[in-house]
C-alpha cells in the first residue's frame, strides 16, 4: 500500500497532466481533442510504476475527480483496491496449476495457459477467466515473461556545453495580446549536459518564426551549438530552419516519431514550469508581463542546485566555455530565407507572386536568393556563394526609357539612348 507521501507523488503527476485543462484556460474542442492526442502519444515516467503511457480515457477521469473534488490536489491521490491481493476468479488450485504452466514453459502466453487448463479439464471449456486476473497473479508471483521486444533506451548526457540542445514547444496560458486573450507556446531551448536553460519565451504562434526568434535569442546567449535536437513538429521540419542550421555549422537532428524519451530533459523541465511557474501568476496577464516574470524565474532556475546534477546549471554550464564556438558578428543574415530561381533572359525572376531584377551576368544562371521574412522585398542574390547586391522590383515602364548596351561580334560595346537605337 502506498504511503501519503507516494500518494501526493502520484497525485501531483496526475495534475502535472491535467493542468492545462483545470487551471482556468479555456480550450476550444479542437483544441482539447488535439493536446489529449498529445498526452496519450507520449512516454512518461509514472510514479511508482512501470508503465509508461497514459490512457485517454485515465485523464479524462483525473480531470473529472479533481473538479468533483473541489479542485483539490487530494482528488487526484490514488485509492487503495479493496479486494487487492485476492484473486476471486481463481481458486488454489488453478493458481497452482497456472504456476505450473508457466514454470515448464517460461515463454507461454496466459491465453495458451488458459488453453491447456480446459485440455486438463482443470476449468470447464465454458469457462472465462479473466487475463487480467492471471496476469496481475503472474506478476505477483514474478513469473512475468521477460520482454524479448524491448529496445536498447540508453540515459545519456552531452560530454561539455553547447555540444547539444534539446528543444520542444510546449502548450502554455492565455495572454492578452493588445487587450484580447490569445493561447500562448512556451518555445524553449535547453542545455544537455548542464540542463541550462539558453533561452524560454511564450509566443502567441508554435510555427517557424517564433522558434526562429527563440533560437536567434539564444544564439545570442549562449554562442553555436554543436548538435540541435528536436522532434518532428511542423516548425522543426521546415527547410529554412535546414538551411539556417547548416549555414550556421549546427547539426539537426529529430527524434524518432512518439519517442519523446530522447528529449526527456526538456520535458522534465516544461513539467517544473507547469507546477512551479504557472499555478503562481494569474491568467490575466499580458503576454510581455508573462515573460519578464518567466525571465526572472529561468534566472533563478539556472542558479539553484539541480537533483540531477548536484550542482546549479550555470555552475555547470561555465565550466568548460574553452569549448563554445561564438555566434558570427552578423547573425541576423543567417535567418534570412533561402530560394532559388533561374535568372530569365530578360534578368527577371519571380518570387513571392512579384517580379524582380538581377544582375545582367547572371542570365540563365540558377542564383540564391535571401531575404528576412518581415522584409520581402530586401532580396539579396547570390552566385557561387557570391554575392551580386540586392535586386529590385521590375519597374516595365521605367525600362522602356533606358538604353540598353549591346555587344558586336567583335565584342565592341555600343550604347543606345532608346530602345532599339544604336550609336
Amino acid at each position: 500500500m502506498l504511503s501519503r507521501d507516494k500518494k501526493m507523488k502520484v497525485a501531483t503527476f496526475r495534475f502535472g497532466l491535467i493542468s492545462e485543462f483545470v487551471t482556468g484556460t479555456e480550450l476550444s474542442y479542437g483544441e482539447k481533442e488535439r493536446l489529449l492526442q498529445e498526452k496519450v502519444s507520449r512516454f512518461y515516467q509514472i510514479p511508482h510504476t512501470k508503465r509508461k503511457t497514459i490512457a485517454r480515457s485515465s485523464i479524462i477521469s483525473w480531470i473529472k475527480s479533481y473538479k468533483e473534488g473541489g479542485c483539490r490536489i487530494e482528488a487526484l491521490m490514488p485509492r487503495a483496491r479493496k479486494d487487492k491481493g485476492n484473486y476471486r476468479a481463481l481458486d488454489d488450485q488453478i493458481c497452482q496449476d497456472i504456476i505450473n504452466e508457466r514454470q515448464i514453459s517460461p515463454g507461454i502466453t496466459v491465453p495458451m495457459i488458459i488453453k491447456r487448463l480446459k485440455q486438463k479439464k482443470v476449468i470447464s471449456t465454458n469457462e472465462n477467466l479473466r487475463l487480467t486476473s492471471i496476469y496481475r497473479f503472474l506478476k505477483q508471483e514474478k513469473l512475468g515473461r521477460l520482454n524479448t521486444t524491448a529496445e536498447d533506451k540508453r540515459k545519456f548526457e552531452a560530454e561539455y556545453p553547447n555540444q547539444i540542445w534539446q528543444s520542444d514547444i510546449m502548450h502554455g496560458p492565455k495572454a492578452r495580446v493588445n487587450g484580447i486573450n490569445k493561447k500562448t507556446y512556451l518555445h524553449a531551448i535547453i542545455d544537455d549536459h548542464s540542463r541550462l536553460i539558453i533561452h524560454a519565451e511564450f509566443y502567441v504562434s508554435e510555427r517557424l518564426e517564433a522558434f526562429k526568434d527563440c533560437l536567434k535569442q539564444s544564439l545570442q546567449k549562449r554562442g553555436l551549438p554543436q548538435k540541435l535536437y528536436v522532434d518532428n513538429g511542423a516548425c522543426y521540419s521546415a527547410i529554412n530552419l535546414e538551411q539556417i542550421t547548416a549555414c550556421l555549422g549546427i547539426g539537426l537532428t529529430h527524434s524518432r516519431p512518439y519517442t519523446p524519451q530522447g528529449r526527456g530533459k526538456i520535458e522534465r523541465w516544461f513539467k517544473t514550469v507547469r507546477e512551479c511557474f504557472l499555478p503562481l501568476h494569474p491568467l490575466t496577464l499580458t503576454l510581455q508581463e508573462f515573460n519578464l516574470k518567466l525571465d526572472d524565474w529561468v534566472d533563478e532556475y539556472n542558479n539553484m542546485e539541480h537533483s540531477s546534477i548536484k550542482m546549479r546549471p550555470f555552475d555547470k554550464y561555465r565550466k568548460n566555455l574553452e569549448c563554445i564556438r561564438p555566434a558570427p558578428e552578423r547573425l541576423m543574415e543567417y535567418f534570412r530565407v533561402i530560394k532559388y530561381r533561374k535568372m530569365n533572359k530578360d534578368r527577371t525572376f519571380r518570387i513571392n507572386k512579384k517580379i524582380y531584377e538581377g544582375p545582367t551576368v547572371l542570365i540563365d544562371r540558377q542564383v540564391e536568393l535571401r531575404y528576412h521574412q518581415d522584409e520581402p522585398d530586401e532580396i539579396e542574390v547570390f552566385f557561387n556563394g557570391q554575392s551580386f547586391g540586392k535586386s529590385s522590383l521590375l519597374n516595365a515602364h521605367l525600362n522602356s526609357k533606358i538604353g540598353r548596351d549591346y555587344k558586336n561580334k567583335s565584342g565592341e560595346l555600343f550604347k543606345s539612348d532608346k530602345k532599339g537605337d544604336r550609336k
